[in-house]
């Protein structure tokens, strides 16, 4: 691990295209701001670790389940109207 010392205002630079700026310090909590490209994930620790616990349980998910549930959820199509809206309008003046 790699321990630096910043001050409010300083950037730490990840590769080419991570920058982590120190925004505040107050009352033992650092505020950072983070620019990365849109195709770098960037998550809290507690975040992380629920989104890789989600896509191990789907991994895990049975192919047959996942077609029976397919199979008994109707799906709508943009030729299939929506049955829950009403398409008729009120006549009460």
């Amino acid at each position: 691990m790699l321990v630096l010392s910043r001050k409010i205002g300083e950037v730490i630079t990840v590769g080419n295209s991570v920058k982590v700026t120190v925004l505040s310090f107050d009352r033992g909590i650092v505020r950072l701001g983070i620019e990365a490209p849109k195709n770098i994930a960037v998550h809290r620790k507690e975040v992380h670790d629920k989104i890789v616990e989600i896509n191990k349980k789907a991994a895990a998910t049975d192919i047959g389940d996942f077609k029976t549930a397919l199979s008994n959820t109707p799906l709508l199509t943009k030729d299939t109207p929506d049955e829950s809206v009403s398409t008729s309008k009120s006549t009460d003046s």
